[in-house]
């Protein structure tokens, strides 16, 4: 099949890719950056474009029977740019299909500038995962009306439904709404396990022990129940607040919204650390250097939207501490925010380290903020030695604190 995919994004590129692999005809219409961090993907790209079923260009294919909107979720402007090129270029009888994921509405908005009938196929991939979810997938939702577009889905996503069917056939709203309602649930079964690691730490519990309980329990199960310093990036954050605004149209009399407590929980989850060291030191944080081990919202990805790393930052810099900031992959992109939203005095304090234990040299505090697997077993002796205050705060309850303590070292974990 001939198929266009329109799109920069990890979400285009692995698209085109493993559909070019499974023998259609691919041309991604977008530009194909020169750092790709995605697991695979630079391999993934080149094999398919040395086998000629995969062309990387500007210009879209006017033969092609299907054309993939995969770009990022703000973009709405370049898709009704699409969406007008299409309508002059496309044949008449190829499909819109949008994996975007817009705001409600636009999709519907797109196809009927470009005249064609439309199906709303949203990317559930998470990053650093995103071959093995699409190749794999635990859904493939298809939301249209259309018959016709039902069937060649069905026959584009063969090669990855042959296990057992997982293709889920709604309402282009309600693939919509799936899309959205996921990250909602998620981020609400996240915010209630850090609800209950508060109460943990009150009433002496241990929230590793109660997650273990609650997961036992079929009916819960045992993902995204791990407490930690609260959610980020742009995916939870926006479609928690594109959803939230949906709330007015549906609350006519007005009433509390979940979402609105679930986004509270996890802003104010993003400070924990800063007052746990606050009541440490007495209410006195000046003069201190505190190590920041994890500086993206999550291990193996360059981005820092909405992490807890830019709330501690902010925070520990007001009370005039010193950072230095450790991360493999978002050390970059936290220049950039540094240097984009602190003063030039501010800027001073803060030094950046691309080795992780000399992150810690005269550090009072060490905060781990991800689960990467580096940070997973520290050499605590190298630790002791670098550090003037032996204190981990342990944002994803990674180590015992049993072997921690026995190591001389003050362990604050999550709810523990």
């Amino acid at each position: 099949m001939k198929i266009n995919v329109f799109g920069n994004t990890i979400s285009a590129m692995v698209c085109a890719g493993c559909l070019a692999e499974t023998g259609n005809n691919v041309t991604l219409i977008g530009k194909r950056p020169d750092d790709i961090a995605e697991p695979g993907l630079v391999a993934l790209l080149d094999n398919q474009l040395t086998s000629g079923r995969l062309t990387i260009t500007d210009k879209l294919n006017p033969q092609a029977e299907c054309h993939i909107i995969a770009l990022e979720p703000d973009d709405c402007h370049n898709a009704k740019l699409i969406a007008n090129q299409l309508a002059q270029s496309a044949s008449p009888e190829s499909t819109l299909i949008v994996r975007s994921n817009f705001t409600i509405g636009l999709a519907k908005e797109l196809a009927q500038t470009a005249k064609l009938e439309f199906a709303v196929n949203p990317d559930f991939a998470a990053d650093g995962h995103a071959i093995q979810r699409f190749t794999r997938p635990d859904r493939i939702i298809i939301g249209t009306s259309s018959e016709k577009i039902r069937e060649q889905l069905k026959q584009i996503f063969a090669p990855f439904n042959r296990n057992r069917d997982v293709i889920l056939n709604m309402t282009p709203a309600s693939a919509e709404l799936t899309k959205y309602a996921t990250n909602a649930m998620l981020a609400t079964r996240i915010s209630l396990m850090n609800e209950l690691a508060t109460i943990s730490e009150v009433i002496d519990a241990d929230i590793e022990e109660v997650r273990l309980g609650l997961g036992a329990d079929k009916r819960i199960g045992r993902a995204y129940l791990y407490p930690g310093i609260g959610f980020g990036g742009d995916n939870f954050t926006r479609d928690l607040e594109r959803i939230k605004s949906l709330l007015p149209q549906a609350h006519h009399h007005g009433g509390k919204s979940l979402l609105q407590s679930v986004i509270d929980i996890n802003e104010n989850q993003k400070e924990l650390f800063f007052r746990k060291l606050w009541q440490h030191f007495d209410c006195d944080l000046k003069g201190k250097t505190i190590t920041l081990w994890g500086l993206g919202y999550k291990p193996h990805t360059t981005s820092i939207e909405s992490s807890a790393s830019l709330t501690l930052i902010t925070a520990f810099i007001n009370q005039g501490c010193s950072l230095k900031l450790h991360d493999p992959f978002a050390l970059e992109a936290s220049k950039e925010w540094v240097h984009k939203n602190l003063s030039n005095h501010q800027q001073q304090q803060i030094s950046f380290h691309s080795e992780m234990y000399d992150a810690t040299e005269n550090s009072d505090a060490l905060c781990v903020l991800t689960e990467y697997k580096a940070f997973w077993s520290p050499d605590l002796a190298v630790l002791k030695e670098n550090m003037q205050t032996p204190i981990i705060l342990d944002g994803r309850n990674l180590y015992n604190k049993f072997w921690v303590e026995d190591n001389e070292f003050i362990y604050y974990g999550v709810g523990r």
